[in-house]
């Protein structure tokens, strides 16, 4: 049994599914991995990004043949693939997670959409969007933490990680946990520094390997965010041209 890993193909290993198996390697380095590739993507130097995706068929192919899955994480799956993606997801009765990616940091088409995230968040257990990511599927987000868990439960959502969340102190960072019905709060000072590329893509499949390891999702996310903390302070300059995290 393994980890799949679902996303996109970033050939600077900045983001998408080389940062995640680079992340799997630091966090369960006895977990087995897989990994299929939804899209070949292009980003960095300011340029705009832009994905190629997998022909459906040959990602069909792909997700049929990779064996037994004990957790899996999505990152990019772009409009064309979400129908087969959803597909292979449904059947499954393991844990896996969503970090929607619905536009690049530098701008740029990668060919994701909110319908097609909303179709495969009924395909999983766990979102882990950025502020945008959650405003383009919940629209403004309330403030009130009763409030909140009814917004994402009238909308059919799973559980879901909002990172970011807003804090009224800048020196704090608050990333907001909605499951089973009530709100975790992981609140911490923030972390000085560079703003690495992938980190999004390192805490969606930290949490992952939680979970393929059996921690429950709020310990999961407690485990996951504080490896990044630290991880994100231990960083390389990539061949885009920006800051990279080293593990």
């Amino acid at each position: 049994m393994s980890l799949w890993l679902v996303g996109g193909l970033d050939p600077t290993g900045g983001a998408g599914v080389g940062r995640d198996r680079a992340t799997a390697l630091a966090v369960a380095p006895t977990l087995e991995v897989v990994t299929v590739i939804s899209a070949m993507t292009q980003q960095g130097d300011g340029r705009p990004a832009r994905a190629v995706p997998t022909a459906p068929t040959t990602l069909r192919a792909a997700l049929a043949g990779i064996g037994t899955a004990r957790a899996v994480k999505l990152g990019l799956v772009p409009a064309a693939c979400v129908e087969v993606v959803a597909a292979a997801l449904r059947p499954l009765r393991v844990p896996r997670v969503l970090d929607p990616v619905l536009r690049a940091t530098d701008g740029g088409d990668l060919g994701a959409d909110v319908e097609g995230t909303h179709l495969l968040a009924a395909c999983v257990d766990l979102l882990t969007p950025n502020r945008a990511e959650a405003r383009a599927l919940l629209g403004e987000l309330p403030a009130q933490e009763d409030a909140l868990v009814t917004a994402v439960r009238e909308r059919g959502l799973p559980s879901v990680l909002f990172k970011d969340a807003e804090d009224p102190d800048p020196a704090w960072v608050c990333d907001r946990l909605v499951h089973d019905g009530r709100c975790v709060d992981f609140r911490r000072p923030r972390v000085q520094g560079a703003d690495p590329r992938g980190t999004g893509c390192a805490l969606a499949t930290a949490i992952a390997c939680g979970l393929a390891q059996g921690r429950g999702v709020v310990e999961a996310c407690a485990s996951a965010i504080a490896w990044l903390d630290v991880a994100r302070t231990r960083t390389h300059l990539g061949p885009d041209g920006r800051p990279h995290l080293s593990e």
